[in-house]
C-alpha cells in the first residue's frame, strides 16, 4: 500500500530493531517527533526515564552427546547475564508446560539442573522464577514452531540464570529421550551486555477545550523492539497505527472536549519500563483519565476489550456500532492481562482498553528473526487505525465520562508484570 501509514511504518521497521537504549531506538523516537511536530500536534517532548537494558552477542547451547552437538537457532532470552566463559553444564529435567502445578509436582527434582518447559500458558519470567525457587540452573525454553525460536523477557532485571529458547525440533528431541529414561546434560554458554540506559518516551496532545480540557484520554504504544529483525509486527504496527491516528485527528476541525495525549513508550519489552516510570512521574494526574487505549500488535480490528471496568461497556458497545462497517464482534471481551504498557494505569484502578485484531500468518514470527515489514497486513493495520480514531474521538468528546477510577484492592491482574 502506498499511504502515510505504510510509509511511517516502513521507516520504523529497522533492520537491527529498536532496544531499547540502542541507537535505533533514539532514532525511532526522534522519527515520531519529527511527525508529530509536522502533523501540527501540541506539546510535542520527550520524557525520559532510566532502565538496565541488555542485549545478547553470543548464545550457544551445546547437547553433550558423543560427540558434542551444537543446537543450531537457540537464542538467549532477555535479562540473562553472561555465564562464566566456560559456560554451565547441568542436566535436563522436563517440567512440561511449566505452570504452576507442574512446578509443583516436579519441583524437588529440579535442584541443580535445567528446566525444560513449552512456551505458553504463562509468561516465561514467572516460569524462570519457578524454576529459580525450586533450585533450578535456568530454564530452556520450546518453541511451539519446529524450525524457530521466539525470545523475551524472562528476569525482571538482568540475572546470572540463562534462559534460553530452542526449536520446536530440538526441544522434542530433548523431552522424547527424557520421557524414554535417558539422562541429557547441556552446556549453555551466553554472552550478553547489560547497561544502565535512558531512553525516552515520546509524548504529544491534542489539547482539550472547555470545562473538560483537564481530562485526559491516553493513546499508547510501546516503539521499542527485540534486535533479532526489523519489529515490525510487534510493535511498528501498533507505533504507526497511533501517529496515523494522531495525524488524522488533527488533520480535522476538531477541537475535543478532553484532551487527546499520545505517547509512544520506551522499554516494554524488558519489563514495562516505559510505561512504569510514566505512570510514576504523573501520579498526580491518574483520577483526571478518563481510558488508556492500549495498541500493541493490533492487527485486522475484531474486537473491543476492556480490562475491568465493566461499567464503560455500554459505551464501547456504542462505539462498536459505529465501526460496523468493520465488522466488530458483539462481545466486548473481560480482559486481565497485564504483559504490556496498559497494565501501569490497571494497577492504579485506572480503565484501560483495547482493539484486538487478527494478525495473519505472520503473527508467528512476533520476537523473532522473521518480524519483518513484508509479515504486516498494512490495509488490516489501517483499519485498525481508522477504528481507533473513532474510539478515541468518542472517548474525547463523550459528555458523561464512561468510566471510574478503581481502588487499588478492586483491581484484579491476570499476569506477571504487576
Amino acid at each position: 500500500m502506498h499511504s502515510e501509514l505504510a510509509a511511517n511504518l516502513r521507516a520504523l521497521c529497522m533492520p537491527g530493531g529498536r532496544l531499547s537504549g540502542s541507537p535505533n531506538a533514539e532514532k525511532a523516537t526522534e522519527f515520531v517527533a519529527d511527525k508529530l511536530r509536522e502533523y501540527g500536534l501540541a506539546n510535542v517532548h520527550f520524557e525520559p526515564f532510566e532502565m538496565i537494558s541488555w542485549q545478547d552477542r553470543r548464545t550457544t547451547v551445546t547437547l553433550l552427546d558423543d560427540p558434542p552437538r551444537v543446537l543450531e537457532g537457540a537464542l538467549a532470552l532477555g535479562n540473562s547475564l553472561s555465564t562464566p566463559p566456560e559456560g554451565i553444564t547441568a542436566e535436563v529435567f522436563d517440567v512440561g508446560q511449566g505452570v504452576e502445578e507442574d512446578f509443583a509436582k516436579h519441583g524437588p527434582a529440579l535442584a541443580g539442573k535445567f528446566a525444560l518447559v513449552r512456551e505458553g500458558d504463562l509468561h516465561r519470567s514467572r516460569k524462570m522464577a519457578m524454576a529459580v525457587e525450586h533450585g533450578a540452573v535456568g530454564l530452556i525454553q520450546v518453541s511451539p514452531l519446529a524450525d524457530l525460536v521466539r525470545v523475551g523477557t524472562c528476569h525482571p532485571k538482568p540475572a546470572p540464570q540463562p534462559g534460553v529458547a530452542v526449536t520446536g525440533d530440538d526441544g522434542k528431541e530433548l523431552a522424547g529421550r527424557l520421557e524414554r529414561g535417558e539422562t541429557v546434560r547441556v552446556n549453555i554458554l551466553i554472552e550478553a551486555d547489560a547497561w544502565t540506559g535512558r531512553p525516552n518516551n515520546v509524548v504529544a496532545e491534542l489539547p482539550g477545550s472547555g470545562p473538560l480540557a483537564d481530562e485526559l484520554v491516553i493513546v499508547c504504544a510501546h516503539v521499542d523492539s527485540w534486535h533479532l529483525a526489523e519489529g515490525a509486527l510487534d510493535n511498528a504496527t501498533g507505533s504507526s497505527a497511533i501517529l496515523e491516528v494522531a495525524r488524522a485527528l488533527s488533520g480535522v476541525d476538531w477541537r475535543p472536549r478532553r484532551t487527546v495525549r499520545f505517547v509512544w513508550f520506551q522499554g516494554e519489552e524488558h519489563g514495562l519500563h516505559g510505561s512504569k516510570a510514566y505512570a510514576a512521574a504523573h501520579l498526580d494526574e491518574m483520577d483526571d483519565i478518563v481510558a488508556v487505549v492500549n495498541v500493541d500488535m493490533p492487527g485486522t480490528p475484531q474486537k473491543l476489550a476492556s480490562f475491568g471496568h465493566p461499567e464503560i461497556v455500554e459505551f464501547l458497545q456504542s462505539v462498536r456500532q459505529d465501526l460496523a462497517g468493520l465488522e466488530i464482534a458483539d462481545e466486548i471481551a473481560d480482559a486481565h492481562w497485564t504483559a504490556s504498557d496498559h497494565a501501569p494505569f490497571m494497577k492504579e484502578g485506572v480503565c484501560a482498553v483495547s482493539l484486538y485484531g487478527d494478525l495473519g500468518p505472520g503473527v508467528k514470527y512476533y520476537h523473532s528473526t522473521g518480524d519483518t515489514y513484508d509479515q504486516v497486513n498494512s490495509r488490516g493495520t489501517t483499519q485498525a487505525a481508522a477504528a481507533l480514531a473513532v474510539l478515541v474521538r468518542r472517548l474525547a468528546d463523550v459528555p458523561e465520562r464512561p468510566t471510574v477510577r478503581l481502588e487499588p484492592a478492586e483491581v484484579k491482574p491476570n499476569g506477571e508484570w504487576w
